[in-house]
């Protein structure tokens, strides 16, 4: 969703708050530098996608759980200011964190060392805190890694997916489906989860910020969710070897064998930092303001400012109560095993069964008895020769993101958001090396008829801006869709005042 769009789209005069300007976009929300008037203070608006407003189950979780995750006071957590819903749009005004991600830094690169072990040290801390209260973030990334202006770091997004998950538990925050080269292998398998599972992404980030890229990459997010499942922990190159023991602790396959808590981790590094090497890049960092606390970087190897307090470790165990990811969390992986040796599958797991989309679902059937399926839309995927197996894998992981996308409690998740891995973009990807594919015409056709009918619903119950949001949406992938038309044409004479006539919904 283009957060400009949403900006001027949709009725986001939200009282008590003066929107500035855009600052970031997701498949879900878009986010604003906005201005909360009554305190005079920049904040960080989140406007959820108009696609949820349909989903009165979303409206409800989004709310109690905003407010829970608000209780999260840590100077490594973003702070959660207030939570709420104005005509019919769902916003949560946070902190405002200007000095960007850890991703734009690790794409920058010139990371010392002391610097990242700091980052380290600061998200530790915060996933500590948080699973001390009992949420599991199940999403930690670069990119929900935050620096404020004096260089420390903080931990974005608790609580705004959980809100979109289909469990009733208050315990976890967090994407369900997380994001595959941060995933951890019981996450991959749709396992539950407990804090560990975010320590084994912690050590994924840590990896990255030390050899500047992921630790299994390939051609598609299906292959590296699988990697995290059957492949070795990643070995640092020569210059980092002495780190070792952090990645291994941290991204050990089973969960008992990685550090207990974010304490844990830190005590450890700590202790490691005894032994750094001549040649460890140790040297002061320049990206943290003078007279601030001690760090890691320029100062001792030991210092207690870093260490989260372990004065309670034995009264606590290593996860506090672990929570069941979401039924489809990466399907696809377990779905990907029968594609391996049988010998290349961990001990205790079992094959999945397949997740092939039911076509009566993918198929939309027209009045006039025609299937509806598109054959041409706006596409920017590039042209590449794909094996048939290649093809077979990313059509079943497709299919997966489109039967959990348009399930009521997902409303829209990775549907069409990111291009290169959502439904939608896996789809195009194969018409893009073949275009006579029907399973991936289907899969569009399915996505479309998805945004007809949450706009018909959004139309019929007159929340007019936001079916146009929607319908338009559905319009930027079949522009020639009769039905979308008429919806976005009747959204706009109903938020003129007038009383439009909706068309009748094909049947599927």
């Amino acid at each position: 969703m283009n957060a400009t769009v949403l900006l001027t789209a949709v009725d986001i005069n939200i009282p008590g708050y003066r929107i500035l300007r855009p600052i970031g976009e997701g498949g879900m929300a878009s986010v604003f530098l906005a201005v909360q008037e009554s305190l005079d203070r920049e904040v960080a608006l989140k406007v959820m996608s108009p696609v949820l407003a349909a989903n009165a189950e979303f409206a409800s979780r989004f709310v109690v759980e905003g407010k829970i995750t608000a209780k999260l006071q840590h100077p490594n957590l973003v702070t959660v200011f207030d939570i709420g819903s104005h005509n019919g749009v769902y916003y949560l005004a946070a902190e405002y964190i200007p000095g960007g991600t850890l991703k734009e830094r690790i794409t920058e690169g010139g990371l010392t060392v002391a610097e990242i072990l700091d980052i380290a040290s600061d998200i530790a801390q915060g996933l500590d805190f948080a699973h001390q209260k009992g949420f599991v973030h199940r999403d930690v990334k670069p990119g929900n890694v935050l620096f404020r202006n004096d260089g420390r770091v903080v931990l974005a997004d608790f609580g705004i997916a959980k809100a979109m998950d289909g469990s009733n538990s208050s315990t976890v925050a967090g994407a369900s489906i997380g994001t595959p080269d941060y995933m951890s292998p019981e996450q991959a398998r749709g396992e539950s989860v407990d804090g560990r599972s975010d320590l084994y992404s912690l050590g994924t980030v840590l990896y990255e910020m030390l050899v500047g890229t992921p630790p299994y990459q390939a051609s598609d997010p299906f292959t590296v969710a699988l990697m995290h499942v059957t492949h070795p922990v990643p070995t640092l190159p020569v210059e980092f070897e002495w780190l070792q023991p952090m990645i291994t602790g941290l991204m050990a396959k089973l969960p008992a064998e990685r550090f207990n808590t974010g304490a844990a981790f830190v005590e450890a590094l700590h202790k490691l930092m005894d032994s750094a090497p001549p040649g460890a890049n140790l040297h002061a960092s320049t990206s943290r303001k003078p007279g601030g606390s001690n760090r890691i970087a320029g100062s001792s190897a030991t210092q207690q400012r870093t260490r989260v307090s372990l004065s309670q470790k034995s009264a606590r165990p290593g996860w506090i109560m672990p929570a069941a990811v979401g039924g489809v969390v990466l399907v696809v992986a377990v779905v990907a095993w029968q594609f391996l040796p049988r010998a290349d599958v961990p001990d205790g797991t079992t094959p999945g069964t397949s997740t092939a989309v039911d076509p009566s679902v993918v198929t939309p059937v027209q009045p006039d008895g025609s299937t509806g399926l598109i054959t041409s839309f706006p596409s920017t995927a590039v042209a590449e020769a794909m094996t048939p197996e290649e093809l077979e894998n990313t059509l079943t992981q497709a299919d997966v993101y489109l039967k959990t996308g348009t399930d009521p409690e997902n409303a829209g998740r990775q549907l069409t958001f990111p291009d290169d891995d959502s439904a939608l973009g896996l789809y195009r990807k194969v018409l893009a090396s073949d275009p006579a594919n029907a399973r991936a015409k289907a899969g569009v056709s399915a996505i479309v008829a998805y945004y007809r009918r949450i706009a018909h619903e959004l139309c019929s119950s007159e929340r007019w801006k936001s079916c146009l949001v929607t319908a338009n949406n559905g319009l930027a992938i079949d522009p020639s869709d009769p039905t979308l038309i008429k919806l976005s044409e009747a959204a706009g004479l109903g938020d003129s005042g007038e009383k439009p006539t909706l068309p009748v919904l094909p049947a599927n």
